[in-house]
């Protein structure tokens, strides 16, 4: 809710300043409201924009929206305790020139900033508090597709609940999505594609992109708002090439007015992530795609990372490598050797966002796309992915696309679970691949003489170990359940996975003592 005082003020004229001050806790998004007397054709298209003052001195450049009932919002989240001050700019005398004061005061210790890469451990993110952030990903392309005749989401929010539960803590989704071209058209009840609602005046086939649905993105406001009240990144793209989506034409002024319209609604929030495009090797224009990434950078003050999705070809370039903050790419097999290629291509973290799509509950042909596998499949591919030092997202046939049935709690996500558990035990962020120390398997290690080997197969294996004495236990990655592999010298150590294992994939965790284990049954 917005200070009654400060909404009063907001709508005086411009050369009125506001004296009273509001508190706003550091990272928390809050809305000023300024009014217009005038009667605008198209207020959309009024130039609002602010400056905010910061408590260190500097400033930043912020953008505005329209959001109905003659309505101008600068949002914004303070990342710096202390006074802060914005002072508008328009090209409407009733919007021009407001001044504001508000103080950044703490907020919970729940809440950590913006998501970073780790420069001191460029592989890997970390929140702007200092907070590891292992990226356990969700495909869910039309969240914002269910709850939007009801401002309470109940559906989302309880989905959200049970994905946090998980362990899942991003999800991938498109600002806009029409519908998918395996299954058009409304083919069952819970099939969203095309959404309930566009999210522009007119339709898909006659859009009017200059002017925006505002049922559409209030909705899609709280949906974001909800992902940020549990701590989960969104991971937006911005656009989408395969779901049947008019779009503005390249670079024109409508395109770029719908850039603003996210920057100015979203970059406020602490747990947003840009991506350009879902399937972005479809668009063949280089110098367009640079161009956007351009500006999507000149006009989000808080330089939320950015990314692009499937675009193979051009990553390995190294075109995108000093532009965007971290590769996410799909990969469908060799799933291990490529994390490590594209690791070595640049030193930056690398999210294979699209690599197995787990079956409904009937079996491997209970699918809304024409490829699907078992969840232990699934599970297995991510496992070598994260030996190689990369990051994972999760699809589930069910919830990935436009045929969405939040209610289903398949078996991936209790083993996506485990496996989050487990790589949070141990010193991830330091750990480099290091395959070659072992007979058999990946492996992992660490500067601190922590060892991580994944088997795909449980046998017999071999492992170089440097000097001193180490603690074992092996991982059933499949319930989470550690089960004690004794005790081991430096130098080459033979270990046996335990019996009833037979040819199901296994880890085994190896410690130096003095370090210990820290892990325990769940």
């Amino acid at each position: 809710m917005i200070d009654q005082a400060l909404y009063y003020i907001a709508t005086l004229t411009c050369a009125y300043s506001m004296a009273q001050s509001v508190d706003i806790p550091k990272w928390q998004p809050y809305d000023f409201l300024f009014k217009s007397e005038i009667e605008h054709q198209n207020p959309f298209k009024v130039i609002f924009s602010a400056t905010v003052n910061k408590p260190d001195g500097t400033s930043f450049s912020i953008p505005g929206f329209y959001d109905g009932d003659k309505t101008w919002k600068i949002r914004l989240s303070p990342t710096i305790e202390g006074p802060w001050s914005l002072q508008t700019h328009s090209d409407d005398p009733f919007l021009d020139d407001k001044i504001a004061f508000f103080t950044c005061i703490p907020n919970s210790p729940k809440v950590h900033g913006g998501l970073l890469v780790d420069t001191s451990n460029p592989y890997h993110f970390i929140y702007e508090d200092g907070t590891r952030y292992f990226m356990m990903g969700y495909e869910c392309d039309w969240l914002w597709a269910l709850d939007m005749d009801d401002p309470n989401l109940p559906t989302i929010n309880s989905f959200l609940d049970k994905l946090v539960s998980y362990r899942f803590n991003n999800i991938i989704l498109n600002a806009y999505a029409h519908d998918t071209s395996w299954a058009k058209g409304k083919t069952v009840e819970y099939d969203y594609g095309p959404p309930p609602k566009y999210a522009w005046e007119g339709t898909n086939e006659n859009p009017i992109f200059d002017r925006f649905n505002l049922s559409y993105w209030k909705h899609y406001d709280r949906v974001i708002d909800a992902m940020y009240q549990r701590g989960i990144t969104a991971h937006i793209m911005i656009k989408v090439y395969n779901k049947m989506v008019k779009w503005q034409a390249k670079g024109s002024e409508e395109e770029n007015l719908y850039f603003i319209w996210l920057i100015a609604r979203y970059s406020a929030y602490p747990n947003v992530i840009w991506d350009f495009s879902k399937e972005a090797n479809n668009e063949k224009d280089l110098e367009y795609k640079l161009g956007r990434f351009k500006f999507i950078r000149d006009h989000d003050p808080y330089r939320r990372l950015l990314t692009n999705h499937d675009d193979k070809a051009t990553y390995d370039t190294g075109v995108y490598n000093k532009i965007l903050d971290f590769r996410s790419d799909q990969q469908h097999s060799h799933w291990h050797e490529k994390i490590l290629s594209q690791r070595k291509q640049n030193v930056w973290p690398v999210v294979n966002v699209e690599f197995g799509y787990e079956h409904g509950p009937k079996g491997i042909d209970d699918k809304t796309y024409g490829v699907a596998q078992s969840p232990e499949e699934v599970c297995r591919r991510a496992w070598e992915i994260c030996m190689a030092g990369g990051y994972i997202a999760y699809y589930y046939t069910y919830t990935a696309w436009d045929v969405i049935r939040p209610e289903d709690t398949p078996p991936g996500y209790a083993y996506f679970k485990y496996l989050y558990d487990f790589f949070n035990q141990t010193e991830y962020w330091l750990m480099e691949p290091a395959d070659e120390l072992v007979s058999d398997g990946y492996c992992l290690r660490n500067k601190n003489k922590e060892y991580i080997v994944f088997l795909n197969e449980a046998k017999t294996f071999k492992i170089k170990l440097e000097d001193g004495i180490y603690v074992a236990q092996w991982y059933d990655i499949f319930n989470g359940k550690y089960i004690d592999a004794g005790k081991a010298s430096g130098g080459e150590v033979e270990f046996i996975p335990p019996s009833g294992f037979n040819s199901s994939p296994i880890a085994i965790r190896i410690v130096i003592r003095d370090q210990g284990l820290g892990i325990s049954n769940r």
